[in-house]
């Protein structure tokens, strides 16, 4: 009976708990905005290609924080292959892994929920209104056609510059440690 009642109380929390989480405290007008600026900028389509080019980008990013941390703990060459060894062995199963949650439906119907929450408590009915108009304006289409390329491009520079300076913190992490 007690499970009975935990399972009932459980199947109450979780629906309320997701609407509490996409509650924008805005006005139906406000969200139905949110929502139509959602659907101009195909933010599905973004989210997915987006959510795509990470799990592209996926093992060669864990290749090279195996090699920051191998070279942080100064391993010997032989200890060095076999972590590379041992990390390729498991990448196809957390590639894969990491694509099942990815393109999980339910997740992006949570995640456009929750921009659709912050982009109305963010905008006023108005402003996204205006901002719709821009994105049915050529340059705005143009600027929705280049976003993805936009992105990876930035994710790409990003990784380029970030990239070398965790290896030195970690390396610094390390050094500390092993005092």
């Amino acid at each position: 009976m007690k499970k009975l009642i935990a399972a009932a109380v459980l199947a109450l929390a979780v629906p309320a708990a997701s609407v509490y989480a996409a509650d924008t405290g805005a006005n139906d007008k406000t969200v139905a905005a949110a929502k139509e600026l959602m659907a101009v900028m195909n933010m599905r389509a973004v989210t997915q290609a987006s959510l795509q080019q990470m799990s592209q980008q996926l093992p060669g990013m864990m290749r090279q924080m195996m090699q920051v941390a191998i070279d942080s703990k100064k391993l010997s060459p032989e200890q060095a292959r076999k972590a590379l060894a041992d990390m390729e062995k498991t990448l196809p199963s957390t590639v894969a892994a990491m694509n099942k949650t990815l393109s999980d439906s339910k997740m992006l119907e949570e995640l456009e929920a929750e921009t659709v929450a912050i982009y109305a408590r963010n905008f006023t009915e108005d402003e996204m209104k205006q901002v719709i108009a821009f994105y049915r304006s050529p340059v705005g289409a143009k600027m929705l056609t280049k976003m993805p390329q936009l992105m990876q491009e930035s994710m790409q520079a990003s990784q380029k510059v970030v990239l070398p300076r965790m290896a030195k913190m970690i390396e610094g992490m390390a050094a500390e440690l092993g005092k």
